[in-house]
């Protein structure tokens, strides 16, 4: 396996790992918010959870198409906290920020080495900034 290759998985494995954890912290923010916005915004967490499942696992196969195989490192811990909608939403906005940042970094790297690598990435950030602009507009109110 080419020394390009080796690194391009290690990166899907980085980000893999990046969408599962933010799948997770999805799923805390969404059973600790409290609040008057608590239905309305536990709804968002849950379905941008699964958008971020899924996320995952195109990256799993785009992982097994490339000749490796997912490879999962977390690193995690989750306060026992309440939170309310608004920060919520402001760690939510942080995660994707940060997996957007991660996408981004890693098409850099690509460049034009991978074209079929390279076209992943670019839709995956043109998701991921979509997700970065919606939960924006949440925090707008």
């Amino acid at each position: 396996m080419s020394m390009a290759k080796e690194e391009f998985l290690r990166g899907l494995n980085e980000l893999f790992a990046e969408e599962l954890e933010a799948g997770i912290r999805y799923l805390h923010l969404a059973v600790t918010v409290t609040g008057l916005d608590r239905l309305l915004v536990r709804k968002v967490l849950l379905e941008n959870m699964n958008e971020t499942l899924e996320h995952a696992q195109v990256v799993a196969d785009k992982i097994l198409q490339l000749g490796g195989v997912p490879k999962l490192e977390l690193k995690l811990h989750l306060a026992p906290e309440k939170t309310n909608a608004k920060e919520a939403i402001r760690t939510a906005l942080a995660f994707e920020t940060a997996a957007l940042d991660a996408y981004r970094d890693l098409l850099e790297k690509v460049g034009n080495k991978d074209v079929a690598l390279e076209e992943f990435l670019r839709a995956q950030v043109a998701l991921e900034s979509q997700h970065v602009a919606e939960l924006e507009l949440l925090l707008e109110g």
